[in-house]
């Protein structure tokens, strides 16, 4: 290659750098144009109206209070049916070679056993964290078994009393509000026997983490349920009224929540009151009706402009 050919190259390459470094310029000052105009003509939302309410699972244990019934002689048990059932006092519960045992008190009786009685109580389950004991379901003492004089032939459940349960739970923003009831807070238990949604009270309360032990008061208590200290239900919140948004729209500044409401050709910061409802969205409880007008992405707003009353026209 000679000497005109060697300049002539190297003024080729200059001339592609130049028109690369042309290309790169437009782009950077496109780019900051662009961001400049989303900033100044952002997306705007608007306020739906919306109610909100939270189910979870709850998987715990039954507690109530029972005593074992004792064969008072030796002899063959026979009972009229293996299920649970009420008795009223003086009705016979079982007989022990055809000899009547009678109820001392109104109660349901159960011809069946799981090892846990007299050891199934508050004071061992509540205190810690730790998972519940293991327990067996029920087992049946079967019609026509021999029984010395003392061993157990069912037990008694005194009624009328108020079935107890024992559960962990996960803590939302929504349970947290049902919880903190000053008086007689109450939670909706739907259970799978009745399909009925019921409100159970709530005695007592614990919280680690994001985990919640609490203690309720069941509003129903049938027979059936004593063949297993295990029990499954739907935890359901109060539907509360307000508004959805996309997360988007939320920040939070000085320890609040709040959102860039639109009046007009300017936005000013309003602070809420609500929590995150899942899937990218926002429930509103306070701060704002359906209907205001947002803006989308607020974050952006904010990192760029770092004020609260912004021209957006």
């Amino acid at each position: 290659m000679n000497r005109r050919q060697r300049a002539a190259f190297i003024q080729k390459i200059i001339y592609y750098v130049i028109i690369v470094f042309i290309m790169m310029m437009g782009y950077r000052v496109y780019k900051i144009w662009y961001e400049n105009y989303k900033l100044s003509n952002p997306q705007l939302i608007e306020a739906m109206s919306a109610n909100y309410s939270e189910e979870q699972p709850l998987d715990g244990i039954l507690l109530w209070d029972e005593q074992l019934v004792h064969a008072p002689q030796d002899g063959i048990l026979t009972y009229p049916t293996p299920k649970a059932r009420y008795v009223a006092k003086g009705e016979m519960l079982a007989a022990l070679d055809g000899i009547a045992v009678k109820a001392p008190y109104p109660a349901y009786f159960y011809p069946a056993l799981d090892g846990q009685e007299g050891e199934w109580v508050y004071p061992k389950l509540w205190p810690d964290f730790a998972p519940f004991p293991d327990f067996n379901e029920a087992s049946l003492i079967e019609n026509g078994t021999f029984l010395g004089r003392g061993e157990p032939i069912g037990k008694l459940i005194p009624q009328p009393q108020i079935l107890r349960c024992i559960a962990y739970l996960d803590t939302t923003p929504s349970l947290a509000k049902a919880l903190s009831a000053k008086d007689n807070p109450t939670i909706r238990i739907k259970t799978e026997f009745d399909g009925k949604e019921r409100r159970a009270e709530v005695v007592a309360v614990k919280a680690s983490g994001q985990k919640l032990k609490v203690y309720l008061r069941l509003p129903f208590f049938p027979p059936e349920v004593l063949n297993s200290r295990h029990f499954t239900a739907s935890i359901v919140t109060d539907i509360q009224k307000g508004v959805m948004v996309p997360d988007t729209a939320v920040i939070t500044r000085e320890g609040k929540n709040m959102v860039f409401v639109v009046n007009g050709n300017s936005t000013e910061l309003h602070a809420i009151e609500g929590f995150p409802a899942g899937e990218g969205e926002f429930f509103i409880e306070k701060g704002i009706q359906p209907g205001t007008k947002l803006i989308l992405n607020a974050d952006a707003i904010i990192f760029n402009f770092k004020d609260e009353n912004l021209r957006i026209w």
